[in-house]
């Protein structure tokens, strides 16, 4: 049996949002459920585009996100072989040059839609009589090139989503495959790719469908074996912002680890959503690949929530234990790092970063609060040492004739100096007899 091997293929033009991760994980996880190889493949052939720094951008998110790959290959390193590809096609007449500037064909476009016709290219070029093909090229002119599809044939392939799928090829413009600037497009550079590589499965967004059928043409030109394809519906976004936006963007992954949100959280999400699967925060790698299947992917394009993936993060948060988080504690600096601390506080955090407003808590000397100086006054006169939590709350409650939220809200903002957090007992065994005391202390100077 063939050994499955897929690619996912970034462009390092902008940074990974979670459109782009979701088609990375359903890649990583059918590799993984077959035991197969995952490339990384980067399609830089963007030259203006394409940069260092967001290459760098894109390993680091994916090592964050778990997502693992075996092999890594760019698509600068392999201009000879595209060369040759294209010097083959032209070899047996499958490419042909063309000198239209991109205001002709658009006005060509305008005219086909208005008379009802389907804004195919027209093949204008190949009526170009050689003479004048000379002409443009004595003048500097350089041809872009065109892939001469087979109008009379269909597109067929058994989607491993959407099944059965027909394109007559004559309902598609002949492809560019070369620009004026000797520079490979994407669907050309990624043909000779997938098949000096061996893919045997392309797993890509729905919004590729069209360019599929293109590319199978060229696979056979080039005598290459058709890989199966699997087109992964798009995700759209419950807040109104494009998914496939790429910088500047809360959906990105670089922006959702700032906000400190859990990659497993994005990970569950993602590898269920649009799926019969429900996300469930304890889901792991081995989990999620035991569970992949191609027949549970809905056809329907599903919603992305940002504030569900939050939520999930929090859930995840609060299951971590200290030792999962305390390397990344330490690295915060915070003067309160112990089993103890992670435990008291760890539901209460949105995110990781969220420990450092709690270690501030526990540090700061003095927490500037205006209350009752008659009910602070009976804090300190119930207050007794061993301290006893559920002892002081009792005397409190006779001596102050206070109760429920009026008791424990002053409290907490005299201690704490914020309305909400973890239970009171654990925060005040946390901080300890003398920390309470001098918190109380300090309250009744405050004017």
């Amino acid at each position: 049996m063939e050994k499955v091997l897929v690619r996912f293929a970034p462009s390092p033009t902008g940074l990974l949002h979670v459109g782009n991760v979701r088609i990375a994980l359903f890649n990583y996880l059918y590799t993984k459920k077959n035991d197969g190889k995952f490339i990384l493949r980067i399609d830089d052939t963007d030259r203006e585009r394409s940069t260092q720094a967001f290459e760098d951008f894109i390993f680091e998110d994916l090592k964050w996100l778990g997502i693992q790959w075996d092999e890594v290959y760019r698509q600068s390193d392999n201009i000879e072989k595209y060369q040759k590809a294209i010097d083959y096609l032209k070899e047996i007449g499958r490419v042909y040059p063309c000198y239209e500037k991109k205001e002709e064909l658009s006005l060509k476009r305008k005219i086909q839609i208005s008379t009802g016709k389907a804004p195919v290219y027209d093949r204008a070029a190949l009526k170009m009589s050689g003479e004048k093909r000379k002409e443009l090229k004595n003048a500097g002119i350089n041809p872009y090139w065109r892939f001469k599809l087979n109008d009379s044939e269909i597109a067929q392939w058994n989607d491993l989503v959407h099944g059965e799928v027909s394109i007559p090829l004559n309902s598609v413009s002949d492809p560019i495959l070369v620009k004026p600037d000797g520079s490979f497009v994407y669907a050309f550079a990624s043909v000779v790719d997938d098949i000096n590589m061996g893919i045997t499965h392309i797993i890509r967004g729905d919004d590729h469908i069209t360019n599929t059928a293109v590319q199978i043409d060229i696979f056979k030109a080039l005598s290459g074996k058709i890989p199966d394809f699997a087109h992964i519906p798009l995700l759209s976004s419950l807040d109104g912002q494009d998914v496939s936006k790429r910088s500047g963007s809360s959906l990105s992954v670089g922006n959702m680890r700032n906000e400190g949100i859990e990659a497993r959280a994005i990970v569950c999400i993602l590898a269920t959503l649009g799926t019969s699967d429900n996300v469930c925060a304890s889901d792991n790698y081995d989990s999620l690949i035991n569970k992949f299947s191609f027949g549970k992917i809905s056809l329907s394009p599903p919603k992305f929530n940002l504030e569900e993936a939050k939520a999930l993060a929090k859930k995840i948060l609060g299951t971590k234990t200290f030792s999962e988080v305390k390397s990344s504690l330490e690295k915060m600096n915070l003067e309160n790092i112990s089993e103890k601390f992670w435990y008291t506080i760890r539901e209460n955090l949105s995110s990781l970063q969220d420990a450092v407003l709690w270690d501030k808590v526990l540090s700061d000397k003095n927490i500037a609060v205006k209350e009752d100086k008659v009910f602070v006054d009976q804090m300190l006169k119930s207050l007794q040492y061993p301290f006893n939590f559920d002892q002081w709350i009792s005397d409190l409650k006779q001596i102050s004739n206070r109760k429920g939220k009026d008791l424990f809200h002053p409290i907490r903002l005299v201690l704490t100096g914020i309305d909400h957090g973890p239970e009171l007992k654990k925060i005040t065994e946390l901080m300890g007899y003398e920390r309470v005391k001098k918190r109380i202390e300090s309250n009744l100077t405050t004017e």
